[in-house]
Parts: C-alpha cells; sequence; structure tokens
C-alpha cells in the first residue's frame, strides 16, 4: 500500500512539486499540503496543530484497531481531533469500517471511500497449483495465528502453509521447532517474495483468521485472487466490503474447519467465487480507480 500512496511528500509545510503520478495517473496537488499513510497523516496534523501551521492534510486509508491498551486509547485521542479538524481529510477502504470507526470514536464525519490499489503483477502464472488439498495462510501482522493453529489441528487431512514473520513465530509459538507442529503443516519464516508467491500459488485456498476490526491482509487475499484462490477470512468491518457471508467466518474453529473442507471437495464453486472476486478487484480497486479517487480528494 505504501508504494502506492504518492511519494515524496513531506510534511507539515514542504514545498510541493506541480504535479505526481500515482499508479500511473496524472495528479494535479492544489489545495492540500500532503497526502500520507494513515498515522502518518495523524501525526503531520497533529505537529502543525502545535506549532500553529495550518496544512490541508489527506490521509489516505485509517487503520486504528480496537485493543484495551494504554496505547491505544492515546492512538484513539489523537485519531479523533484530528478528523474532527477542517482541515482533514481521510479514507477508509471498507464503508463498514467507517461506520465502525465513527462508533468507536463517537464521531460524525464524512470519510471517502478508497479502496486498497490491486495490481496486475500480482498474477504469476509461472506458478502451479498443486493437485494436492492445499490451503495457504502467510503475511505480516494483523493475523490471528493462534485460531490458524487451531484450524490445522481441526483438518488434518489438509495440508497447510503458514508464512509469517520470524518474530510473529516467537511471539506465538516460542521455540516451537518443525517437529513440534503438526504434521500437516509447513511453518515459514522471513522467506522471499517468490517463494511466498509459490507456495500461495500451489494451495487451493486462503485462509486469513483476522484478530482487528481494522485492514489487514488484503494484499495477500488480492495476491490469492490474482491467482485463482478463494478467499476464506474473518467477519470484521474491513472483510464485509468485500466478501460474502459464506467466506466470512466467525472464532469457531469447527466452522473454519467444515468451509474449508465444503469447498476443497466443491472445485466449480470455489472457482466461482475467486472468479467474482478476483473481477470485483480489476474493475473497482484498480490503480486507475485508486488514482481518480485520489485526484478528486486533492480537487
Amino acid at each position: 500500500m505504501q508504494g502506492v500512496v504518492l511519494e515524496g511528500l513531506q510534511a507539515a509545510g514542504a514545498a510541493l512539486p506541480e504535479r505526481e503520478h500515482s499508479c500511473g495517473v496524472e495528479v494535479e496537488k492544489r489545495r492540500y499540503d500532503s497526502l500520507l499513510y494513515d498515522v502518518q497523516a495523524v501525526l503531520c496534523w497533529w505537529i502543525c496543530h502545535l506549532l500553529r501551521m495550518r496544512r490541508e492534510i489527506v490521509c489516505i486509508n485509517l487503520q486504528l484497531k480496537q485493543k484495551p491498551t494504554m496505547k491505544n486509547r492515546m492512538a484513539s485521542f489523537l485519531y479523533k481531533r484530528a478528523l474532527l479538524a477542517p482541515n482533514f481529510k481521510a479514507t477508509v477502504t471498507s464503508r463498514h469500517y467507517g461506520e465502525w470507526l465513527k462508533g468507536k470514536l463517537g464521531i460524525d464525519v464524512n470519510f471517502t471511500l478508497l479502496h486498497d490499489v490491486y495490481h496486475d503483477y500480482y498474477e504469476m502464472p509461472q506458478f502451479a497449483e498443486s493437485e494436492k488439498d492445499i490451503v495457504f495462510c502467510g503475511g505480516c501482522y494483523g493475523r490471528d495465528w493462534p485460531l490458524m493453529m487451531e484450524i490445522v489441528k481441526a483438518t488434518p487431512e489438509v495440508k497447510f502453509y503458514m508464512v509469517m514473520k520470524g518474530e510473529m513465530k516467537k511471539m506465538y509459538f516460542g521455540d516451537m521447532d518443525d517437529g513440534d507442529f503438526p504434521t500437516n503443516v509447513k511453518v515459514l519464516t522471513d522467506i522471499p517474495y517468490q517463494r511466498f508467491m509459490k507456495c500461495l500459488c500451489q494451495s487451493k485456498m486462503v485462509c486469513m483468521p483476522i484478530d482487528c476490526e481494522s485492514p489487514q491482509g488484503l494484499i495477500v487475499m488480492f495476491e490469492g485472487a490474482a491467482n485463482d484462490k478463494m478467499i476464506l477470512t474473518s467477519d470484521t468491518p474491513t472483510t464485509q466490503e468485500y466478501f460474502d457471508d459464506s467466506q466470512r467466518m466467525g472464532k469457531d474453529v469447527n466452522q473454519w474447519r467444515d468451509a474449508i473442507r465444503y469447498y476443497l471437495s466443491h472445485e466449480e464453486e470455489r472457482r466461482e467465487k475467486a472468479s467474482a472476486f478476483h473481477a470485483f478487484l480489476k474493475n473497482e480497486c484498480n490503480e486507475t480507480a485508486f488514482a481518480t479517487t485520489v485526484k478528486k480528494l486533492l480537487g
């Protein structure tokens, strides 16, 4: 996502060039001084506010979470004040997440819907799908790895790839090594992107339990759809924008297990759902659509 946001924009009053290019579409910058991503925009607004410098700021795709921590309460305060300011505009990747965020913060503001961007280069036909029943889960933050491991244990006849950062493995599974995990899962850490995508493409489905309401895991889900993989994910305010009820799961391990078994045994239905989501991404979340919305924001 960060690679999509206009680069080279500087905070707090930096001079901007006349034009920038986003996703191959020329964007004119007129009213707004800074176009920044999530917390960067919030911090930029606060710096300008404390220095008594008025700057017009556009925040790309908010990602505030709900956590019972002091850090989250402080973040909520910072976000709320910025969002209520007349010189701060923000986008969300899901209408439902925007409504959830307004309820969390107790505010009534208008968000612009800006879907995460889909790139054609996610498609990797050089990596073939395996004939075996393999399910993929991978990525960085926001994954519910403990739930994913329970799903693995509940579905011993299916092979799983779990691909994560080494720090995530340490956080959730301690010093467990390969021999300590169930025999039907391969846990990989810190692997190159090409190998990550090869594992994804070998799989028949992407299974992505999410542990928060904010946008998490969408890029991997888009990469899966680009390679004709059906997605199963958690039911969150964000995923409600992209998936129907049959693809959004709760916390019940048996629900995940039954859905995995059903779709692995119903190939035509699985591929239809994968194709429908892929078409939605190409039509509604492409680079031109992203840049067009950003251009209107800057107008």
